[in-house]
């Protein structure tokens, strides 16, 4: 008995050896090509001249203050200081690798020193005084409302949409651009994006199609649009950050690539927030050494762009890791004073859901629905997340693919939207779909808890 229970464990020890090893050596395969560089769309040569064009900026809401900065993290290191406004002598108050600072506490003056690594003193970054907002945001839930209805669907110029942006054109036309291709979805096939036109939102009819967009013989994944004064920036990815602008929402022009290497692999599904004059920030989905995160990337210009920390970790205890990350469609809302992230959380963990995805195979389609929503009173931080058991600032699961959450500013009204491959998705079949959404109160649970970072 004892020699079967012997082999039985030298089989299973055989198995898991050949797993583990198929597992690192898939990993190997997918990272290999894949650039990485903490610089991204700055130059090297170029950040000491963009440090001293933006010294140290500011945003600040309901008990916090986030110091921005552009940082060179190969040559220099830096400490935060404090004092009260205009009195006192500085007291250390952080250190930190890249050109952000998350502070809860009293406000006044902050000035950011650069250590350089090869000696010479420290350089002064910048000094600001900056004092927290009042208060404490109520929090709410968001909630689908109602029923889905057809949004738009391509017909000429691809079959269905997956992820997508929705915004309003320079004539008040309401716009939607998505990934697509042909037949019932194929990643390796999506090469531009399908373009719904409709003059109010959500149109009764659906959306018109329009002329696609972004055809440069390469894939085109989730495309975002933001606007600044009187132009717009159309973003997509996989893997590096590619840009357009246009003046009207509608015309493309001036393709290029906004960052070539981000800082961590499996970069996609990139959205913009403007969270203060001259300063947006960018999330993305991406993977760290094991798991899945969403990173955030910042600017001053909208054109140049440095990763400054993760909105969003994944660490021990969380359910989904797979080698080409789990935490897929990151969209960032504010609502009454506090931020809700959004994540479809997809791709379980290991190699083989990779695999089954070659036969268009999914299993558990349900969940190719799984949104979570978490909550934060910043847009910089919204914790780790360890499980469902395990996650403080998880605050609720809407059932959609790739939602965006989209507010018509007419009446206030509130919309969410989902997308997804015709053969997994089980919610639509091509179409996006769009229903009402609310936003619950919640009780307050609590103060947030104290931050350096």
């Amino acid at each position: 008995m004892s020699g079967v229970l012997a082999l039985a464990l030298g089989i299973a020890a055989a198995v898991l050896a050949a797993g583990l090893a198929v597992e690192c050596l898939v990993r190997l395969y997918l990272e290999w090509p894949l650039a990485t560089s903490f610089y991204g769309s700055l130059p090297r040569e170029r950040v000491r001249d963009r440090q001293r064009e933006h010294g140290v900026q500011v945003v600040a809401g309901a008990g916090w203050v986030h110091l921005g900065w552009i940082a060179d993290p190969e040559r220099e290191r830096y400490r935060v200081e404090w004092r009260e406004a205009g009195t006192g002598p500085w007291r250390s108050l952080a250190r930190t690798t890249y050109g952000s600072l998350l502070h809860r506490g009293a406000g006044g003056d902050f000035r950011v020193l650069a250590v350089r690594r090869e000696g010479g003193g420290l350089v002064e970054v910048g000094a600001v005084r900056a004092e927290p907002a009042p208060g404490t945001p109520p929090r709410f839930t968001p909630r689908i409302a109602g029923p889905w209805q057809t949004l738009f669907r391509p017909a000429r110029h691809g079959s269905y949409v997956n992820d997508h942006a929705v915004f309003r054109d320079a004539r008040g036309d309401w716009r939607l651009l998505g990934i697509t291709g042909p037949g019932d979805g194929d990643l390796n096939q999506e090469r531009h994006f399908a373009v719904g036109v409709s003059r109010s939102f959500p149109p009764d009819e659906g959306m018109r199609e329009a002329e696609p967009v972004a055809d440069f013989g390469e894939l085109a994944w989730a495309p975002h649009v933001v606007r600044n004064g009187d132009t717009y920036h159309l973003f997509w990815s996989p893997h590096r950050l590619h840009e357009m602008t246009s003046r009207d929402g509608i015309r493309w022009e001036g393709h290029r690539i906004a960052m070539a290497a981000p800082v961590h692999r499996f970069f996609r599904d990139a959205m913009v927030l403007k969270v203060a004059e001259r300063q947006w920030l960018l999330y993305c989905t991406a993977r760290g050494r094991y798991y899945s995160r969403v990173d955030v990337y910042q600017s001053f210009d909208l054109r140049d762009w440095q990763y400054i920390r993760a909105a969003l970790a994944t660490g021990w205890g969380s359910e989904r890791n797979s080698p080409f990350a789990s935490t897929e469609s990151p969209c960032v809302t504010p609502y009454a004073g506090r931020y809700y992230l959004s994540l479809t959380y997809n791709n379980d963990s290991f190699f083989w859901p990779g695999v089954l995805l070659l036969w268009k195979r999914w299993p558990n389609r349900r969940s190719y629905n799984e949104t979570l929503v978490f909550h934060a009173d910043n847009p910089y931080d919204f914790g780790t997340y360890r499980g469902r058991r395990n996650a403080p600032t998880l605050l609720t699961e809407l059932e959609a693919h790739a939602p965006r959450l989209v507010q018509r500013p007419e009446d206030g009204a509130w919309y969410v939207t989902t997308a997804g491959w015709p053969w997994a998705a089980t919610l639509t079949s091509g179409e996006v779909a769009v229903a009402p959404l609310a936003w619950d109160p919640l009780q307050p649970s609590g103060p947030e808890p104290p931050t350096h970072a």
